[in-house]
């Protein structure tokens, strides 16, 4: 009879470790398949920028190009941003920090690149990153096309403008 409960007492422990195993490869399965803390390297798939560091819009940017992408040619008149050589305003400037974005903007002629506005700042004002290139400042919708880690374009004007941002820093 002692040998057939020590017999018991072995299988027992024997299920017992194993379920035990079971119970940790699963939670390893569940864990390694979760989520994480969505703290990702990937600007696209991060909902939120609290406590970021690291999403591809963060730094210096200045305006290097805009182009007409709407219907016709660009508008008689219509001022541009400051950005050709020998304009007289500086070129635009996007500075994005963890939490805010602020924009400083001067306006030039199409003609000749002088001033049509002084320089005007926008913000700061606090920006998401709402994941697949969309972005939010202050709460508008700020679509953005990364073309690699040091230029972005950027929609404006209704889309009627094409603007190329390069990063200084």
């Amino acid at each position: 009879m002692k040998k057939s409960n020590l017999h018991c007492l072995s299988l027992s422990s024997k299920t017992n470790l194993i379920m035990k195993r079971i119970v940790l490869i699963l939670s390893l399965f569940i864990f390694a398949c979760s989520g994480g803390d969505g703290d990702s390297n990937d600007s696209n798939d991060s909902n939120n920028n609290q406590n970021n560091t690291s999403d591809q819009i963060i730094g210096t940017w200045v305006l290097v190009n805009e182009e007409w992408v709407g219907n016709g040619t660009w508008p008689e008149g219509q001022c541009r941003g400051c950005f050709e050589e020998g304009d007289a305003g500086l070129p635009d400037q996007f500075v994005f920090t963890e939490t805010t974005a602020t924009k400083s903007v001067w306006e030039c002629f199409q003609q000749d690149g002088s001033l049509c506005s002084e320089l005007e700042v926008y913000g700061p004002d606090n920006w998401v990153n709402n994941g697949s290139d969309s972005y939010e400042i202050g709460g508008d919708d700020f679509p953005v096309t990364f073309n690699g880690t040091d230029e972005m374009q950027t929609p404006f004007g209704d889309g009627d403008i094409l603007q190329t941002w390069s990063r200084v820093d």
